[in-house]
């Protein structure tokens, strides 16, 4: 069901992607636009969450429980765990967050005796297991709990051949520190928005607008220089310019100078926010 939700969206965004070209206004064109970039967004989480679903695996082992699912691996210490309790042993969740779909459950929830847990399963809850850990439990699903819980018990005896912490491991690119930087993401992400805002408001009143306009205004907020409509483009253009100059260098020396990077960033929000003060100070 995940796969074909991807599918669809993904068939939606190469219907939007050729339609925008086509339409006979800018905003119609500026709104297709934003709806592929959300219909794109939708359709690499859909295959991620796919992926997450058709790979999502157990391994026990004397270090540990390892759960993959997708690009990342939660490992779970063996000297940690204190109990595995089958499923239908254990009341009913509450508080749950997170995602259930076509089986899939990923996310948080309680249980009043052992607190907090992480869902990491495809089953319900009668056919899944509760491994509780010092720190914290997780609901699993493998394919045949009972073996599972035997294996466990055989392997308690015999001691880890490494020590695990408990904490995720992550693949590339997920792995990569500047794809796990909250503040990365916060300052490219409004930079992103406020230029795209930019981009909706000309899109929507450029065929309104008079053929000539007042670009220049001089000390006294007189017009002094006037030119066409079309002039006022420089300013979009030149915004999308210093935003994907300032993410790719941001990006470059982000292993090397973070706070460097953080300024490249934040210089980009800056001048957005120049550029809508020069647009409706021309437009208004």
């Amino acid at each position: 069901m995940i796969l074909g939700i991807a599918l669809i969206a993904g068939s939606a965004t190469i219907l939007l992607m050729w339609l925008a070209p086509q339409q006979p206004d800018w905003a119609g064109s500026f709104l297709l636009f934003v709806g592929f970039l959300v219909a794109l967004a939708a359709t690499g989480l859909a295959f991620y969450w796919a992926m997450i679903a058709l790979k999502l695996h157990y391994q026990l082992t004397r270090n540990g429980v390892a759960i993959q699912w997708g690009l990342a691996q939660q490992r779970i210490p063996f000297n940690s765990i204190q109990a595995i309790i089958p499923g239908r042993d254990i009341p009913g969740l509450t508080k749950f967050r997170g995602l259930k779909l076509a089986g899939l459950q990923v996310g948080r929830a309680e249980l009043v005796e052992y607190g907090p847990i992480k869902i990491r399963a495809t089953a319900a809850l009668n056919d899944s297991l509760l491994v509780v850990a010092s720190d914290r439990s997780y609901l699993i699903s493998p394919r045949q709990p009972e073996a599972f819980l035997r294996a466990w018990h055989l392997r308690q005896p015999l001691g880890p051949t490494q020590y695990w912490t408990a904490d995720v491991v992550r693949s590339w690119p997920l792995n990569t520190p500047i794809l796990t930087d909250s503040l990365t993401w916060g300052l490219l992400g409004a930079a992103a928005v406020i230029y795209l805002a930019l981009i909706g408001y000309l899109s929507l009143i450029y065929a309104e607008l008079p053929a000539v306009l007042p670009i220049h205004f001089d000390a006294l907020g007189q017009a002094d220089r006037i030119a066409e409509k079309s002039a006022l483009l420089t300013l979009p253009a030149a915004g999308g310019i210093v935003l994907g100059l300032n993410a790719l260098w941001g990006g470059l020396i982000y292993r090397w100078d973070k706070v460097a990077a953080y300024l490249l960033w934040g210089s980009a929000i800056v001048m957005q926010v120049f550029l809508w003060i020069a647009v409706l100070t021309i437009t208004t």
